[in-house]
């Protein structure tokens, strides 16, 4: 693409870049995924930004695998050089792992667009004005909703209409990612029954407390590290905290045209959505009204799941729930153990 941008540059379709945004512009429509990054190796007098372009979205999982996924597949595919010396100079692991997250340079101008990108505004910085209650505002005992309810989450004290809960305890949620959830259930869905029982904690942990989501390219998880995860969901619109999408509920959603935003994928290109990946997808939602003291939080899980076939399953599996028929995911794990 030519010198990497500085932090003080005009977005690339008003400066002397603009045939470059022209050319994105119209990559986008051809590939599902595109990254950039820069690389200051190149022999020039500046680093250089170079484009990495994925005819298919879950080849993102590739690109996002860890460090030492990487070097096991340096290792195996890599030959040997006859001189003995490194066969790559400037590139091992790290290196790629950098490759991951743009430049912040390439954030501030792609939002300084005309046309501002929307998740310019959702994604970098807090608004100053949010009220941001702790999580030591909250508790956990056991569920109202029910004698099939496991734990829930309640109010200790009253949180006010639009707060967002436990924001700075979202940087720490367990993100497991789509090749780690592949080993876990490859284990678990394998032919050895002893793997099986000895992953299967751990496969009730992730999906029972877990939310789901493709951001990566494939299946992964997001986890909350607080009793935040003992949040119940609200039957038939009782939820008090969540997003937007929170006038669709279980009963009222028609499973032969689901909305886009419930089985949302990764931009094609953003790298604003790149730089804030496990923000996006650790963030919680917002207090839909009061929520007074010592009422039961309950949010929408119709917004946990990742594709649309795995949302008719959940929708399927809450509207049984919500009848008081059976057991969420969890309970029904404890109550086999027990």
């Amino acid at each position: 693409l030519g010198e990497s941008e500085a932090i003080d540059d005009p977005p690339d379709e008003i400066g002397t870049a603009i045939d470059t945004a022209r050319m994105m512009d119209a990559l986008q429509n051809v590939f599902e995924s595109m990254h950039e990054y820069d690389e200051g190796h190149s022999h020039f007098n500046a680093p250089w930004s170079y484009l990495v372009c994925l005819k298919n979205s879950e080849s993102r999982a590739n690109w996002y695998r860890n460090a030492p996924e990487i070097q096991i597949d340096m290792h195996q595919r890599l030959h040997g050089t006859e001189s003995g010396e490194p066969a790559l100079l400037f590139f091992d692991a790290p290196t790629m792992i950098s490759y991951q997250v743009p430049p912040k340079a390439k954030e501030t101008t792609y939002c300084r667009k005309e046309d501002k990108p929307q998740e310019c505004n959702e994604l970098i910085g807090i608004d100053p004005k949010l009220a941001t209650i702790p999580i030591s505002h909250a508790e956990a005992r056991k569920s109202t909703l029910g004698e099939f309810a496991g734990r829930g989450l309640f109010a200790s004290q009253d949180i006010p209409k639009g707060a967002s809960l436990d924001l700075d305890g979202s940087v720490k949620a367990f993100h497991v990612l789509p090749s780690t959830f592949s080993v876990i259930y490859d284990q678990y869905d394998g032919e050895s029954e002893f793997a099986s029982e000895e992953v299967s904690p751990l496969v009730a942990f992730v999906e029972g407390y877990g939310y789901g989501a493709t951001l990566w390219g494939k299946e992964h998880y997001t986890v909350d590290s607080s009793i935040a995860t003992f949040s119940n969901h609200g039957c038939n619109g009782t939820y008090n905290f969540g997003e937007k999408t929170d006038e669709i509920t279980e009963m009222n959603i028609d499973l032969d045209n689901i909305p886009e935003f419930f089985c949302a994928k990764a931009n094609v290109y953003s790298p604003v959505f790149e730089r804030h990946l496990r923000q996006k997808s650790a963030m919680g939602g917002y207090a839909r009204r009061d929520i007074r003291q010592g009422e039961e939080i309950l949010c929408n899980y119709l917004a946990f799941d990742a594709d649309q076939d795995q949302l008719k399953v959940e929708i399927a599996n809450l509207r049984s729930q919500c009848a008081g028929e059976t057991m969420g995911q969890i309970t029904e794990y404890e109550s086999w153990t027990e």
